[in-house]
């Protein structure tokens, strides 16, 4: 019988797999969890994994194996671990401190699955039997020994300190340390005293740890939960109320930390609950990292909102508060709040000069009342960098400019002794970077003397200043941008110095794809004559040595795109047609992966829409079915989208191609149809609108096909206006355009489809050049309407006085002419 003991050892096990299920302390309300015992009873009702009955009904250890593990699971364990462990104290010299580190942990032999039974077997215990042949020992609730509270302390701190390989068993941790917590909680309610010197709030913090491990936004507003539950559980309660501050600070990291949207409302809501809490124990550490989740945030009054909680400091600071005191991070943070903003918004101007005058307090702390600690908020090279990422992106004119004098500063002040703001590889490459952005014909000018002067203090011997792949691509991708005539000579010249430079040793940046595709945008820009073909004679020398193994650089997509939209620009559409189909034929002949996208299709679209080959919108029209094909076949790179469309539209505005007027009509409703069937890239917008008006509004020959015109145009024009798609200029001159040319002078609908266009037109801010160009061919109605504007008859419309709020929406008034 007692050979059988094993075997049915064994057969418990399978039972008790069965019978354990841990439950998600998140499914229930924090308050109602586990409070009672009858929770528990229904999940937990078997025996431990390696027991097994007597006859007795006493619970034993099935073979002498399994004795050290789980004969008890409790006393008899850990005075057999304390005996093993000072035994090996005694024959050591080594000093116990030194041989347990912080990261060791109660259990650490046991893996996650020995560990979730032995916390199950002690759970199991605390669970007071329903059944009366049950002949299992239990504990009634009020009444757990000192020895079983230590061990649910231990478990607790185990299952924190684990570090799980995947969040399923993450997840598991965090769940079995607070229902062991829970199991004390429960005690103390019911009365236990002995819980007293064990409960305390390393507890709380170990399984608010074990929960943010998981990284779910679920389980960080759990964790904040566990904050009410302490509270709750512990009122008045005075020492381990004081030792909280460090769960509600492992919370408030986990919201600094989060990525979810709204965390930084969250963080600032815990951080004034912490100092309501602990008035006086708060410092500038919990402050400074609310501010950086706020600049991370990506909002557009993050800069503000990060300032508020400076200026908090700073108050704080001057009442007296030194623990309050702002750092030198308080400041950069709130810098790097307002430079994000200026990249993530459209007023990137005001953020800046917001970001700039941060810059101020820091440089001049003594007119603020900060005097006193001006050395420990002096501005460093983060400060600065930040600065110049604001500036880059502010859309200010001057910004290179202003940009660079920062960086003279930075280098005036690292020669006077401050080594925090020694200018390196990342403060040149912001400057260069904002000389690019501000727009400015001295871009890549400036950025070539930058350059220069790095690869000077570089062979001088300053390594901080090694230009780098960035440095190189931003300033030849500044001067492409320069469009002065001797742009590619300069830009080509640059990347050659580039490949010396490597080839001695002398940088660590190897010229890429993007530095080539920085030179070939140089040669596509510069609108000389044959600028397009030295382009592709560049592609071609890349083609040839990437085939022959001489350089690892293949061209991209982007190479190819680059010379066909130069063709395109100048209407050389054979040109684009011929490289397109190289494209394909080295794609389809195994020479590489490349293969067109839509982007190339445009391009060679454009190319028909700007050429003068009779025949182009019916070319680019098959050109048009060919992507749909290919769309339809399973290429997705080859998806038409509005553009596509609406360039073929435009192919034939520009035509003499007989019924245009129709064509692109057909095409404007199967975009629509398109995307009523679920296409979302082929939503109509005003340029495709625009478009179609355009055709209709320079149609021409047999009376028939200009009534035709007239009829679409009148159509489209009324359908524009019933949609939810706002008209500009160009639709409306196009609309006066098509009503002067195409209806008879004698037609009473002439003058009344004007008048209303273009009051219309006034209504909506759009009075351009273009509007006025046809209105005024309109004598009789542009006096009528304009007659009160018009001092001189021969005054030019550019000369014109009319109110700004008829031409208040028009974007750039000068080049508003849409033919």
């Amino acid at each position: 019988m007692l050979a059988l003991l094993p075997l049915l050892a064994w057969v418990q096990l399978v039972a008790t797999a069965d019978a354990f299920s841990s439950v998600s302390p998140r499914r229930g309300s924090v308050s109602t969890h586990y409070d009672n015992a009858a929770d528990r009873r229904s999940k937990i009702q078997s025996r431990p994994l390696y027991a097994a009955v007597e006859s007795s009904g006493s619970v034993t250890a099935t073979n002498s194996e399994n004795k050290s593990k789980t004969s008890d699971f409790g006393e008899s364990t850990a005075k057999r671990r304390n005996k093993k462990r000072s035994k090996q104290r005694s024959n050591t010299n080594k000093s116990p401190r030194r041989r347990y580190t912080r990261t060791s942990r109660p259990y650490e032999n046991y893996n996650t699955e020995e560990l979730k039974q032995l916390t199950e077997y002690h759970l199991s215990k605390s669970i007071p039997s329903e059944k009366n042949n049950d002949t299992q020992e239990t504990t009634p609730i009020g009444d757990m020994s000192s020895e079983q509270m230590q061990e649910f302390a231990k478990l607790i701190s185990s299952w924190s300190k684990l570090t799980p390989n995947n969040r399923s068993e993450r997840t598991l941790a965090a769940e079995m340390s607070e229902q062991c917590l829970r199991e004390l909680i429960e005690e103390k309610l019911a009365g236990n005293k002995r819980i007293i010197q064990f409960m305390n709030a390393d507890m709380y913090h170990s399984v608010i740890r074990a929960w943010l491990k998981t990284n779910s936004h679920v389980d960080l507003l759990h964790s904040t939960s566990l904050l009410d539950l302490m509270e709750r559980t512990h009122k008045g309660e005075e020492k381990l109320s004081s030792n909280s501050i460090r769960c509600y600070a492992t919370v408030l990291d986990g919201w600094c930390k989060s990525r979810y949207n709204g965390a930084e409302l969250k963080a600032e809501e815990l951080l004034h609950r912490m100092n309501q809490r602990f008035p006086g124990d708060i410092d500038v550490r919990y402050y400074n990292n609310v501010m950086n989740r706020i600049a991370v945030s990506g909002k557009k009054d993050a800069g503000k909102e990060a300032e508020r909680l400076l200026n908090v400091l700073i108050e704080s600071y001057k009442e007296g508060k030194e623990n309050m005191t702002p750092d030198r991070s308080s400041f950069n943070t709130v810098i790097k709040a307002y430079a994000r903003a200026a990249t993530n918004t459209k007023d990137g101007k005001h953020a800046a000069k917001d970001a700039r005058r941060i810059l101020s307090m820091m440089e001049d702390p003594t007119s603020f009342g900060l005097g006193d600690i001006a050395k420990k908020i002096e501005p460093d090279k983060v400060s600065c960098t930040s600065i110049l990422t604001a500036w880059a992106s502010s859309g200010e004119r001057d910004a290179g400019e202003k940009a660079e004098q920062l960086l003279q500063r930075m280098e005036d002040m690292h020669s006077r002794g401050n080594r925090g703001i020694k200018p390196d590889t990342v403060t040149y490459n912001a400057v260069i970077k904002a000389w690019g952005k501000c727009g400015s014909h001295q871009a890549g000018e400036k950025s070539e003397a930058l350059l220069s002067r790095m690869l000077k203090l570089y062979e001088a011997g300053n390594a901080d200043v090694r230009p780098d792949d960035v440095t190189f691509n931003t300033a030849i991708h500044n001067i492409a941008n320069s469009n002065e005539p001797d742009s590619p000579k300069r830009a080509n010249r640059m990347l050659e110095q580039m490949e010396k430079l490597y080839e001695a040793g002398i940088i660590a940046a190897k010229p890429d794809i993007i530095t080539y595709n920085s030179v070939l945008d140089a040669f596509a820009k510069s609108g000389r004559p044959g600028s397009a073909k030295d382009a592709e004679e560049m592609l071609d020398n890349l083609e040839k040595s990437f085939d022959s193994g001489v350089w690892n650089i293949e061209p991209d997509v982007y190479s190819y795109n680059i010379v066909i939209s130069a063709y395109g620009k100048r209407g050389e559409a054979h040109n684009a047609v011929a490289l397109l189909d190289r494209m394909i034929s080295r794609s389809f002949k195994g020479k590489t992966v490349i293969k067109p996208d839509t982007t190339t299709y445009n391009s060679v679209l454009n190319a028909w829409s700007q050429s003068s080959d009779r025949n182009a919108p019916v070319k680019a029209l098959g050109l048009l079915e060919i992507m749909f094909r290919l769309y339809e076949g399973g290429d997705k790179t080859a998806q038409p989208d509005v553009l596509s469309i609406s360039t073929v539209i435009n192919a034939f505005s520009k035509s003499k191609f007989p019924g245009k007027a129709r064509e692109a009509r057909n095409l404007l409703r199967r975009m629509k149809k398109l995307y009523d069937q679920g296409e979302k890239k082929m939503q109509p917008n005003v340029y495709v609108y625009a478009a179609v008006l355009n055709a209709c509004a320079y149609a021409f020959g047999r009376n028939e096909e200009k009534e035709e015109a007239l009829k679409v145009g009148i159509e489209t024009y009324e359908e524009l206006q019933s949609s939810d798609i706002e008209a500009n200029h160009v639709v409306y001159g196009s609309f006066i355009r098509l009503c002067r040319k195409l209806m008879p002078k004698d037609d009473a609908r002439r003058n009344h489809f004007i008048t209303r266009a273009f009051r219309q037109c006034c209504s909506d801010g759009m009075v351009g050049e273009y509007v006025l160009k046809q209105l005024r061919a309109v004598p009789d109605v542009y006096t009528a309407l304009l007659q009160s504007y018009i001092i001189d008859s021969d005054v030019s419309i550019e000369e014109l006085s009319i109110p700004k709020k008829w031409s208040r929406n028009v974007i750039d008034r000068k080049q508003n002419k849409f033919r």
